[in-house]
């Protein structure tokens, strides 16, 4: 990966957050929590993809760390919502 390519993924992952941490802040209700749980999984695929290397990886290791991650977040929604 080049070094231009991680700043920019860097830099999104870090706007990411800073929006679902001030979407939560302001607001309190059972969409914006969805909304919230939408970034984190899009976050962490991102993070599983790019910088866990995943994306050439065997499909089944992609596929049992992606499953973990729709377990976290269906299991954080279920208990949040």
């Amino acid at each position: 990966m080049k070094t231009h390519a991680l700043e920019i993924g860097l830099a999104g992952l870090v706007l990411l957050t800073l929006a679902a941490w001030l979407t939560g802040q302001n607001v309190n209700a059972s969409w914006v929590i969805g909304c919230v749980l939408a970034a984190t999984f899009i976050k962490g695929q991102w993070l599983i993809d790019e910088f866990m290397e995943l994306r050439h990886a065997p499909a089944w290791l992609r596929w049992v760390v992606s499953g973990w991650l729709v377990l976290i977040v269906g299991m954080t929604a279920l208990f949040n919502m």
